[in-house]
């Protein structure tokens, strides 16, 4: 016989700090939420960026892919409230805790201002290291 161990909220958290602290280690890599920005808020050879959008530009996306505006409206509000919950619980931050990130950026830019402006900043990086929060 096996024994199943239940993860919690908190035992998740913990592995996935594991994970992501593993992944940096190792080296390149792109890691995307669930507290990363926290997790490597310490490493001098990291950047980290907070991706956002408007309101009616995460609406807009939503509806494109086929949900109702009454549906998109209440996840978009769900998953914001949900993710300063999460922030807030682990890390003891309002979210977005600006100053854990190098910038910010509204991706309602568009995808190639975004990849420019990232490596950019990647370019920068390997000039003259950036200085950690």
């Amino acid at each position: 016989m096996f024994s199943l161990e239940l993860l919690d909220a908190d035992s998740i958290v913990r592995f996935s700090e594991r994970v992501v602290e593993q992944a940096a280690a190792e080296g390149n890599c792109v890691i995307v939420g669930r507290g990363s920005q926290h997790f490597l808020r310490t490493r001098n050879d990291t950047l980290r960026f907070f991706l956002y959008a408007p309101k009616e530009e995460k609406l807009r996306r939503l509806i494109a892919q086929g949900k109702t505006e009454a549906d998109a409206r209440a996840l978009v509000d769900t998953v914001d409230r949900e993710r300063a919950t999460f922030i807030k619980k682990y890390f003891h931050a309002q979210w977005p805790n600006r100053s854990v990130y190098h910038a910010m950026f509204n991706t309602a830019a568009g995808d190639e201002v975004l990849i420019q402006a990232i490596l950019s900043f990647l370019q920068q990086r390997r000039q003259r290291p950036i200085a950690s929060s």
